[in-house]
């Protein structure tokens, strides 16, 4: 308390109290205010201008400020909803295609009655400038896959056969491989021929059509089906299609390039052929 009351502090003290004196000595009898008043109100009212308008701005940065967050709840909220949109889209989408795996897989079922089928999925592919081949998920232990069964996808197409089966999982080569060959029929004059991989072909997607005679009539267009010879593959599962014939690197014959029905690369799904009967 003493160290309030000092002696500069009385000074100031009094000074307010003269300046409050004065200005009420200097209002007129008819209440008007003073030469002293006028001096502080003129020196006042800047900083009151100036209170205000900082006020205004204030109450502006405020609104601002109140409106973003707002907009950021907002923000946030139709993100979640655009998820929860996509995750419902990819659910159906895949429900859909689900659907259609099935209808096809009926439709091949119902036109070759004596396949036994085994589902499975391609866990990854292994592509090089020699060998084009492929792992799923069916082994010795969950299913009944065998050395030499045909891969096939849910409408009949061709990708490839069994060349190892392991525990839980069996590796596959597809018919751009150069190991494979399969006994064809090309168009619907019944010709014949061997489809297999090829070097060169390989790096395109495509596979080789060899063994055509001088008689034979092959032209681009013309489906390329298995004929069931040799009894590796069920005869009408579809490889792919001619697309140009060519006359072969001696110049004593001619072969034709198929292109493959099934874009082998984005296969997800497959059937495992593990019974047929022979025709």
């Amino acid at each position: 308390m003493k160290a309030f009351v000092t002696k500069r502090n009385i000074a100031i003290l009094v000074l307010a109290l003269l300046i409050a004196a004065v200005a009420v000595v200097s209002r007129s009898t008819r209440g008007d205010p003073g030469f002293i008043t006028n001096g502080a109100n003129a020196l006042t009212n800047p900083l009151k201008r100036a209170a205000a308008s900082l006020a205004h701005t204030f109450e502006t940065i405020y609104g601002y400020m109140y409106k973003y967050e707002q907009l950021m709840e907002e923000n946030e909220a139709l993100k979640e909803q655009i998820s929860a949109l996509r995750q419902e889209y990819r659910e159906i989408t895949e429900v859909t295609e689900e659907n259609k795996r099935l209808h096809e897989l009926l439709n091949l079922s119902a036109r070759h009655q004596d396949f036994v089928l085994d589902a499975a999925t391609i866990m990854d592919w292994s592509a090089s400038s020699y060998s084009s081949s492929f792992v799923i998920n069916k082994g010795a232990n969950n299913s009944a896959a065998k050395t030499g069964d045909a891969v096939i996808t849910e409408t009949g197409v061709l990708i490839g056969r069994v060349t190892e089966v392991r525990a839980a999982e069996s590796v596959c080569v597809s018919i751009i491989d150069t190991t494979f060959s399969a006994a064809v029929h090309i168009g619907e004059r019944g010709a014949e021929g061997i489809a297999s991989g090829d070097f060169e072909l390989m790096r395109d997607g495509a596979l080789r059509l060899a063994n055509i005679s001088d008689d034979t009539i092959v032209l681009a267009g013309d489906a390329v089906v298995t004929s069931g010879r040799g009894r590796k593959y069920p005869d009408g599962l579809v490889i792919g299609t001619v697309v140009s014939v060519r006359r072969d690197e001696a110049g004593i014959g001619m072969y034709a390039v198929i292109q493959p029905e099934a874009q082998i690369r984005d296969a997800t799904y497959c059937y495992l052929v593990t019974e047929f009967t022979e025709q």
